[in-house]
């Protein structure tokens, strides 16, 4: 059959971000200890010195002297508050006065602190936060009119207002490190999963070994070369697994220059963090900021792509490295949303990985949106033995703006200021304005999405004159040769590279400010931006996923809904270089985010395990992350890290944030495995909402966002005990024991028979504890926001806990399990759609504990969009051993726009080997008919593909290893153009066992024995196998009175029957040189008379 297409392949890409946020501060949750329960681990002492006792004693509030409170000039001051800093809250907490300790945490600080600023602007007082301290000062310095001063030191809380004194440079010396407790940093996502908590308890992952399997690091940044222990760089092959420079477009063999790559640095920051540069305002302060940091360089440059990417192959490598060297948790941010499989190559590795005693902590991916909402997660993630983790938001502040944006033809360029003025009619944010022959001018309301650390001054940056602009497509290094950005505002389209580099590269060539509008890449050229009328899924504003907040190496950069993007950028390539002209507006108005909610590109479940399980497990924060980025010092002489950090968005951010918290518990818990430690952040997760109080649904948030405030105080551990198929690394089925985090049922029908799920509660400390068990079912949970639906009626299912205690509790004893069940049936009026709930443990004086679980009603497995899906290999070793020969690959069609279907087998590499089948029908007058929707099934599927070469199609044998097998439907036109948003692939592996000398050898045997001859005169004694991968050739016999060469019976024995002996060649037709030679046997027989 004719070779039509074979899909691109994919590769496993780095997440790294687009988004990024605030510093406000959100509150803990926290435990009160039950009066009286000595036994609770919350009880402590209750003494402290008495210099502490003055310190935080009740007293007016002063203000200095020194300030003239009857101007009403704006003048800038230092309040002091009443609760005391960080740095007293930690002696207190040494000394043992729980009291001072909570009030001295950086969230109870931030809470007061922003209780003072809303309770001033309640009263009409004008004041601005210019800084905000909480280490060794609670207080803020903020400018405020003077004769505002005495109203604001009568609010609750105010202790001190002293005039801001300025200081002049004494003799430079060596400046001292900042600690990671004396560190300006981003305390805000922290705060969120409790990090100072275990902190004050002594867990700072001192003795842990932590490996980032990412792009490499720069261990000479300050904040990181402390923790730097080793590594290896499986991307290049050595033992250094630095991140990869900059190259300019001079100096690239490519001829496109290159940002370099910087994701591990940012990812290994976020966990291991020192706050130990010298020489800069602020410093990353990392969760588990005593542990030895590995690094394992998976990622790196794509010349193709421009993108930080890696093949399976790399990315195992690094696993296996990590695994021998000892890591206690490893940490992917990476992954492959194309791949969904439970058994992945990626995911195989993994799942040893967790097997062997290593935590395994991977990021969910980034692919959540319109019309891929759920289930789009990929590969890694997909593992049911490891964390997988979400990204929610933390607190932030956005900006809004206005720009007139006008592109002037050649003819007008030299009255553009006239044309200007007569063509455009600024209105409003949104409206569009007169085009005439001579001009194009819009206005857009725009939201800024990233600044530079300190510049909020907008319009003192940008001004309201015009300002030239050029377009400079995907906004990657080549697409700036030859062209002069410098002070001019560039207009990006998205795609290829993450929005960080895109603005670091604009930066780099002079650009004042860049607007990224919401596009893609060419599906034939990935470093081509598509222009067309509309994209799908991007013609609206990038949205809140476009969102960096303020970094160091930031210009202003905006977003652009990507229909107006891509007419803008038709319009400017239409004309002369300088037609393009943009003005900005004089305001920015600003909006406060309270955040904690779910990131909208964060991908969701379900993990396509055919029970529809819960993933992720659970979510961090993953927006406008600070953290650490190279500045390359391996390579760049005196290179700067004064602003070596930056802010970026992701689940790539998240994840770390859980290997953080995964390092602190293995620090307290050493003897705990991978699956105590998820149970453990997962059973004491928060459950969070969407902006309108709504709960987020299972499949988004997991079991919520992770406190780990709360799990380093928790004694016991809730589980399931589930017995699951996964494949090892030679892909034979093993069955192991899962201790989850979550339970699915799968797809029960309506009315269908009770399902149960075996639970265990582990109690690994040495008290007796007693928890009250119960049930709770989600009756309103978001849905997908691009086509909602409502939560079923959870009145229709029924579900309870067996094996409990009379009045419904469990006591446990110290160190020991007791095992219980959930069970579930849906009634007969059960509506289709998922169903989920949460068995819940309440205990007095611990926290409590959750378990989500999930059941879809339905009489099959939902459509999940992605055109293919249910994919079953029957046998997943070809051996070519005459009994393990080929295997049959079935899968569920559900596309209804699909009339080419093919399997393609690609390596570890991600390289294409060939295609396996391709199933075409027949043509019509109207071109290739459709597939119907269905279950279908390739069938003897052995180690021979059809690969392609220098123009020709010719079958190729597979070396023995495993392969990736891609199932791809898409629609191809009558004259052979394929339709690139009809694309639908999944995927699953096979491993070839046996060579073609293999299938050689087991052709070979049959001729081990006498073979009983035809006796027709004129025809072949010997029926040869007629198959298509092997060659048969009979080249002599040794009785040629009877038999001649070519083995054709020419005379009869006279009477009885005689032997007589062919030489046969047997040839593998795909491998010339598999070949044998073998001799046959034939007894011929005299005919009866």
């Amino acid at each position: 059959m004719t070779k039509l297409h074979v899909i691109r392949k994919f590769s496993v890409v780095s997440m790294a971000a687009v988004l990024a946020v605030g510093t406000l501060l959100s509150p803990t949750a926290s435990f009160a200890a039950e009066a009286g329960t000595a036994t609770s681990p919350y009880e402590i002492g209750r003494n402290l010195p008495t210099v502490l006792l003055n310190q935080t004693s009740n007293e007016a509030p002063v203000i200095s002297p020194k300030l003239n409170v009857t101007s009403s000039k704006v003048i800038r001051v230092i309040v002091q508050l009443s609760n005391q800093p960080v740095a007293i809250g930690q002696y207190a907490a040494e000394a043992g006065v729980r009291s001072f300790a909570t009030e001295s945490t950086e969230t109870a600080i931030d809470s007061q602190q922003s209780a003072i600023v809303n309770a001033a602007k309640a009263q009409g007082i004008l004041l601005k936060v210019n800084y905000r301290y909480n280490t060794v000062l609670n207080g803020m310095e903020v400018s405020i009119p003077a004769n505002q001063i005495p109203k604001l030191a009568e609010l609750p809380g105010v202790k001190s207002i002293y005039e801001n004194s300025v200081y002049y440079t004494i003799p430079v010396q060596d400046p001292p490190s900042l600690t990671a407790t004396a560190a300006t940093y981003d305390a805000s996502p922290l705060n969120l999963i409790g990090a100072p908590v275990a902190w004050q308890k002594g867990l700072t992952g001192k003795g842990v070994k932590v490996g980032v399997i990412d792009t490499g690091v720069d261990y000479e940044h300050p904040d990181l070369k402390g923790a730097y222990k080793g590594g290896y760089d499986s991307f290049e092959k050595d033992n250094d697994p630095y991140e990869e420079p900059p190259i300019a477009i001079e100096d690239d063999p490519y001829g496109t220059g290159f940002a370099g790559t910087s994701h591990g640095t940012h990812v290994s920051g976020t966990i291991v963090g020192r706050a130990a540069n010298k020489t800069s305002d602020i410093v990353q302060k990392g969760i588990a900021y005593d542990a030895d940091l590995y690094v394992y360089k998976v990622l790196g440059r794509n010349a193709e792509t421009g993108r930080s990417s890696g093949s399976s192959a790399q990315v195992i490598d690094g696993i296996e490295r990590a695994v021998k060297d000892g890591m206690d948790v490893i940490n992917l941010s990476l992954g492959s949303d194309a791949e969904k499989d439970v058994n992945s190559p990626d995911v195989i590795a993994i799942n040893n990985a967790v097997l062997s005693g290593v935590v395994a902590v991977i990021a969910n991916g980034n692919a959540a949106k319109q019309g891929y909402y759920y289930y789009s997660m990929g590969s890694p993630a997909s593992s049911q033995l490891a964390i997988s983790v979400g990204a929610s938001t933390i607190p932030t502040k956005q900006f809004a703006s206005t720009v007139t944006a006008s592109v002037y033809s050649s003819e007008a360029a030299a009255t553009a200021e006239a044309v200007s003025a007569a063509a455009v009619n600024y209105h409003n944010a949104n409206e569009t304005t007169t085009v005439t022959a001579d001009a194009y001018g819009q206005s857009y309301g725009l939201n800024l999405m990233a600044w530079r650390t300190g510049n909020e001054d907008f319009q003192r940056v940008l001004g309201t004159s015009p300002l030239d602009g050029v377009y400079v497509g995907l906004g990657l290094v080549g697409d700036y040769k030859g062209k002069d950005v410098k002070n001019k505002v560039v207009l990006i389209s998205r795609g290829s590279a993450t929005f960080v580099d895109k603005i670091k590269v604009a930066k780099d060539n002079g650009a004042k400010a860049a607007i990224i509008f919401n596009g893609n890449v060419k599906a034939s050229n990935p470093l081509e931006a598509d222009l067309s009328e509309s994209v799908v899924g991007r013609d609206g504003p990038i949205g809140s996923s476009a969102f960096l907040g303020d970094g160091f190496e930031y210009i202003p950069t905006f977003d652009m809904a990507g229909k107006e993007g891509r007419a803008l950028a038709k319009e400017a390539l239409k004309s002369s270089a300088d037609a393009l002209t943009f003005k900005f507006g004089s305001s920015y108005p600003k909006t406060e985010q309270r955040g904690d909610t779910m990131a909208d590109f964060s991908s969701r479940g379900p993990n396509q395990d055919g029970l529809l399980g819960i993933k992720p497990d659970l979510v961090a924060p993953g927006v406008s992350i600070e953290s650490t980025i190279p500045a390359y010092g391996k390579f760049i002489k005196d290179a700067s890290y004064a602003e070596a950090y930056t802010r970026q968005n992701g689940t790539s951010m998240a994840s770390p944030h859980i290997a953080g918290l995964a390092v602190l518990l293995k620090q307290e818990h050493p003897d705990w495995t991978p699956f105590d430690i998820r149970a453990a952040l997962v059973n004491t997760a928060d459950v969070i909402k969407d902006e309108n109080d709504t709960q987020y649904d299972v499949y988004s948030q997991g079991a919520g966002r992770a406190n780990v405030a709360s799990a380093v105080y928790s004694p016991a551990l809730l589980e399931t005990v589930e017995s699951i198929v996964i494949l090892d690394k030679n892909l034979n089925k093993k069955t192991v024991t899962n201790y989850g985090s979550s339970a699915a049922f799968g797809v029960l029908k309506p009315g269908s028979a009770e399902q149960t799920k075996k639970l265990q509660l582990k109690n690994t400390s040495a008290l007796t504890v007693s928890y009250k068990a119960s049930i709770q079912l989600h009756a309103d949970v978001t849905s997908d926001p691009y086509n909602p639906t409502s939560t079923p009626d959870v009145s229709n299912i029924s579900a309870t806990l067996k094996g409990l205690d009379a009045n419904g509790s469990i006591l446990l004893g110290g160190n020991s399990t007791k095992e219980f069940s959930l069970a579930v049936k849906p009634n007969a009026a059960a509506a289709t759609g998922p169903y989920e709930g949460e068995v819940v443990l309440t205990a007095n004086g611990y926290p409590t504990l959750h378990l989500p679980f999930v059941l879809h009603v339905g009489t099959e497995l939902p459509d999940t969009g992605l055109g293919i899906q249910e994919v079953t290999v029957s046998n997943t070793n070809i051996r070519l051993d005459g009994k393990q020969d080929v295997t049959d690959v079935g899968f569920h069609l559900t596309s209804q726009d699909s009339n080419v279907i093919e399997l393609n087998v690609y390596g570890l590499d991600d390289e294409l080997r060939g295609t396996a089948a391709q199933y075409v029908q027949s043509p019509t007058e109207e071109g290739y008919p459709l597939f119907d929707p269905g279950y279908y099934q390739f069938n003897d599927i052995d180690n021979v593909v059809m690969a392609s070469a220098n123009g020709t199609v010719s079958l190729k044998a597979l070396e023995p290893g495993t392969y990736k097998l891609q199932l791809a439907a898409y629609n191809v036109s009558p004259t052979g153009a394929v339709d690139s948003n009809s694309i639908h692939t999944s995927s699953a592996q096979y491993r070839i066992v046996g060579t073609e000398k293999t299938r050689i050898a087991t052709a070979k045997k049959p001729f081990n024995y006498i073979i009983d001859g035809n006796n027709v005169l004129g025809q072949s004694v010997i029926t040869l196998p007629n198959d298509n991968r092997l060659d048969y050739k009979v080249l002599s016999s040794d009785d040629l009175k009877y038999v001649d060469n070519k083995g054709v019976l020419i005379k009869y024995p006279a009477s009885g029957s005689r032997m007589t002996r062919l030489k046969i060649q047997i040839t593998s037709v795909t491998d010339p040189t598999a070949t044998v030679t073998v001799n046959a046997l034939v007894k011929i027989t005299a005919p009866k008379k």
